[in-house]
């Protein structure tokens, strides 16, 4: 394997504002909107994705299914930028975006493998690692923000700076989940549910009120 100068380097916090996506867990209804976004924004063929949604069921007959929505961490310490052997990935130093390289990609996968998150896909057609960038072409040609979080129609997604994310949901009184299981930095914002008797208590208030 040849050796990828980038894995050499040091990595550091991306800049003051790092760009991510929020996922809230409580709004996702599992409609997969946000993967059929995807998949026409970047022309993904059969097999290949940049998110997933999975449906958990419930861990008893009084749970609620949990859509978890599958996306590329954006980690500060991405496993597949250390595990490419021809530089073809890479972190902006200022976004904190991970993105690969398609011309210097040689199709090896060993950044598929080193993804704890299963992030990475692979296509086959062009023999090419795909992985989500945020939507960089949106992104730097003024239209907006990444195509899952203007598709999806219940607004569990948004993106935006991760610190002005994290703040607003400390606001509204909300739980971060903690998703950092592998010590990579995972940056994607997750919301967690609210708990069932909140839910309940909340009702309760509205239908006090209403």
């Amino acid at each position: 394997m040849v050796d990828n100068p980038a894995a050499d380097k040091p990595l550091q916090e991306p800049g003051p504002e790092p760009l991510v996506l929020l996922i809230d867990l409580e709004r996702c209804t599992g409609c997969r909107a946000c993967e059929a976004a995807c998949k026409l924004e970047n022309r993904l063929g059969e097999g290949m994705f940049r998110n997933r949604v999975f449906w958990m069921p419930p861990e008893d007959s009084n749970g609620r299914f949990e859509f978890v929505v599958a996306v590329c961490q954006q980690c500060v310490r991405p496993a597949c930028l250390r595990a490419c052997g021809a530089a073809a990935i890479s972190k902006d130093p200022v976004t904190g975006v991970v993105e690969i390289d398609s011309d210097h990609c040689t199709g090896c996968q060993e950044c598929v493998l080193a993804c704890p998150y299963g992030a990475v896909s692979f296509d086959y057609r062009r023999h090419k690692a795909e992985k989500c960038n945020l939507c960089a072409d949106r992104r730097a040609t003024g239209r907006g923000g990444p195509a899952c979080a203007a598709a999806c129609p219940g607004r569990a997604i948004a993106f935006g700076p991760r610190s002005a994310l994290i703040e607003r949901a400390h606001d509204d009184g909300r739980h971060v989940r903690n998703v950092d299981r592998f010590g990579l930095g995972a940056s994607t914002v997750y919301l967690e549910r609210t708990p069932p008797s909140a839910v309940r208590a909340t009702g309760e208030r509205d239908d006090a009120t209403g």
